[in-house]
């Protein structure tokens, strides 16, 4: 006879795990990271389009660069979202990629006071990518929290999560 009283005291479904809050504000940051190169991609490709003293090849090459941007940006959004729901591929993929995005954003915040404009963009990423990383893998429960199995076990009369 089996025995469901493990899933019941704590109110879990089967494959539920229950999420600790730093592996959501962390999931949040990395979205957050995927939102501002949106904008700043849409905001570059408008001002872009707005010169005239720009040629058609550089126009074409500047659209090609920030189609990247954009493709890292949703990649983010993807990540963000696995990484809220426990899995750990996305965990792992978020601190390789979370290095990346604070050197990008470092290198947004050069260019941007360098050319006298506000740094918004590059210093939200930079700092967002930072607190993500450290969101993601200093606490304890955050590292507990993927490397626990997604499916109850069974362990000997109830299962366990």
């Amino acid at each position: 006879m089996t025995s469901f009283d493990g899933l019941k005291e704590t109110g879990m479904s089967y494959g539920e795990k229950v999420r600790p809050r730093v592996v959501g504000i962390g999931a949040a940051l990395v979205a957050l990271i995927g939102v501002i190169t949106i904008a700043r991609v849409a905001y570059g490709v408008v001002d872009n389009l707005a010169q005239d003293d720009w040629s058609s090849g550089a126009r074409g090459v500047f659209l090609v660069l920030n189609g990247i941007s954009l493709l890292f940006a949703a990649f983010f959004l993807v990540l963000a979202d696995q990484v809220r729901r426990g899995r750990m591929w996305a965990w792992i993929g978020s601190l390789i990629m979370l290095p990346f995005a604070f050197l990008y954003g470092a290198l947004m915040l050069v260019i941007e006071a360098t050319s006298d404009r506000v740094p918004w963009s590059g210093g939200g990423i930079a700092l967002a990518a930072v607190v993500a990383f450290i969101m993601l893998l200093a606490p304890r429960d955050a590292r507990d929290f993927f490397n626990r199995p997604a499916v109850p076990q069974w362990q000997g009369d109830r299962y366990t999560v």
